[in-house]
């Protein structure tokens, strides 16, 4: 369903009104808090499936299923081209004092856009029978009937989708990150209540949740446009597809809809080989969703404020600069990624548990199902971290095509893992995410290395002594979990089953924390002086409140 510190330093390459501007040290914060925000509310809506659609089974995956054809198209017509097209393009024209050419392509581009999307849902209307029972094979019959009636209801929602992600790209290239952090969440809030208000564990429950999702994805769009509107003053109707910029961002742009649609499909696949139990599609989705909460917030917030200061680097040629942006990002969000996804494996039942498991709906065997799935997803964490960083440092050379072959590799290994490690029963659903997880590491190995031969000027410099140093830290990390694992605490409740929970979580990253400090890893200081930032922040709210 359509997610640090001063380490993220500000950058001296700006437009002209630099001083207004926040550092990326500043923007990546509030990116982060808004996606943190997004992930919380994204998160609250996984959790309500099973309860609202009365437990894992025909209903839960049905609207699941539901989502993935019309994401499917999403990725096709406009999904990564903002981030490889629309932003880096216009984050250029500023740059070079050419914003009123930049938007004459780009407006060419978005009315294109509109016309292609509104065919598309009417043609993925007509086929949604044909689609969903292509890839559904063995799967509940009653399943199949409600996921091709779920798809239809949802089709509409790609059209105010695809226009809310460009008026968020449009923002991201005027490094206007607080007016696109906080969007995702309210559409998350409507999708909430739309399942609150509207869901029924009966087979129209689906239907109508799906209804207003519809509904929440408009109301998502006109909010964002509305943010947007000063910067939409120089958009011109216009439909010359023969513009030398319009074609220009189509070159860039349609290698990276064909990956950006692979992701996609190897959710697709992922889901096709997920017919163990009624039920498994959903257990695979909500693993997925974890994995990608503290991904979502740390990696994507890094990425995207990178991307526009990477490009400004790169259009005025300043490779040492480039290097040192790429590097700290990359840095950076290893730094992150790495305790969180330790975090998830040592406590991978109590994490599932933790988030998912507030009602007699959701049973222990599920906990163990999903819980299973997790843990390959938390290696493959880390790779897809380095696979985001890398790809937006092509992106902001306006590289597009490296991501689409190494999607195509990624689908195919996808896909040959899958086949042959489902036949293993003991390894049951986990033989998904285990697939998933190998595919990631290769990409993530062969994104980097094409990188760094690539702009050996720019290449970031011992990165694999960095990240022996994080192991090291991160083996500290679980050791402290497991220690307190061992203690005899048998929390009784929610609250204090997720108290417990935080309190292992908290330690081991303190752990983590300490032993960065103490072998010099500087992110470790700036990541500790943010947080008695915030201590410092917060106590003197709490004493304005008091007064």
């Amino acid at each position: 369903m359509s997610q640090p510190s001063d380490m993220i330093r500000p950058v001296t390459i700006t437009p002209p009104d630099e001083k207004k501007r926040m550092t990326r040290s500043t923007a990546t914060v509030l990116m982060m808090i808004g996606l943190l925000l997004s992930k919380l509310t994204g998160q609250l809506r996984e959790i309500l499936i099973v309860p609202i659609f009365g437990g894992l089974g025909v209903e839960s995956d049905a609207f699941i299923i539901g989502f993935q054809i019309p994401d499917l198209f999403y990725q096709l017509l406009v999904g990564g081209a903002i981030q490889a097209a629309i932003t880096p393009t216009l984050a250029r024209a500023i740059e070079r004092k050419r914003e009123k050419a930049g938007w004459r392509s780009i407006s060419i581009f978005i009315n294109t856009a509109a016309v292609v999307m509104v065919l598309a849902v009417v043609l993925g209307e007509l086929l949604a029978p044909l689609l969903i029972k292509t890839y559904n094979v063995g799967k509940n019959p009653q399943t199949i009937a409600l996921a091709i009636r779920v798809t239809r209801a949802l089709f509409p929602q790609v059209f105010f989708m695809m226009l809310a992600a460009l008026c968020i790209g449009i923002l991201n290239a005027y490094k206007k990150f607080g007016s696109t952090s906080f969007g995702p969440s309210i559409y998350n809030t409507c999708v909430v209540l739309s399942m609150v208000i509207l869901g029924q564990a009966t087979v129209n429950g689906p239907i109508r949740v799906a209804f207003g999702v519809m509904i929440s994805a408009l109301v998502f769009f006109l909010i964002q446009f509305f943010l947007a509107r000063k910067e939409f003053r120089q958009y011109v109707f216009s439909l010359d597809i023969h513009d030398s910029g319009f074609r220009k961002l189509l070159r860039l742009a349609i290698p990276t809809l064909i990956s950006g649609s692979i992701i996609q499909l190897n959710s697709i696949i992922l889901t096709r080989f997920a017919t163990q139990f009624d039920g498994a599609a959903t257990a695979l989705r909500q693993a997925t969703t974890t994995w990608q909460l503290p991904y979502g917030v740390i990696v994507v917030a890094i990425g995207n404020v990178m991307l526009p200061s990477l490009a400004a680097a790169c259009a005025s040629k300043s490779q040492k600069q480039a290097r040192t942006i790429y590097t700290q990002s990359l840095r950076s969000a290893l730094f992150l990624i790495f305790p969180a996804a330790a975090i998830f494996l040592v406590m991978q039942a109590d994490t599932i548990r933790a988030i998912f498991q507030w009602s007699s709906h959701y049973s222990e065997q599920a906990v163990v199902a999903t819980a299973a799935i997790l843990r390959w997803y938390c290696i493959a964490m880390v790779a897809q971290s380095v696979v985001f960083i890398t790809n937006h440092a092509f992106y902001a050379r306006r590289i597009t095509h490296i991501a689409l072959y190494n999607g195509i590799l990624s689908l195919l290994l996808n896909t040959i893992f899958c086949y042959f490690l489902t036949k293993n029963e003991a390894l049951s659903v986990s033989a998904l995410s285990l697939s998933y997880m190998l595919t990631s590491l290769i990409s993530a190995f062969l994104l980097y290395t094409l990188y760094r031969k690539g702009f050996k000027n720019a290449a970031p410099r011992r990165i694999w002594p960095f990240i022996i140093r994080l192991l090291l830290c991160t083996s500290v990390l679980m050791i402290a979990i497991l220690l307190l694992a061992q203690l005899p605490i048998s929390p009784a409740g929610k609250f204090w089953q997720l108290a417990w929970y935080g309190g292992r979580a908290l330690l081991g990253f303190a752990a983590y924390l300490t032993i960065a400090w103490m072998i010099g890893l500087h992110e470790s200081k700036m990541v500790q002086e943010k947080i008695r930032q915030l201590a410092g922040r917060l106590s003197v709210l709490i004493k304005s409140i008091k007064k």
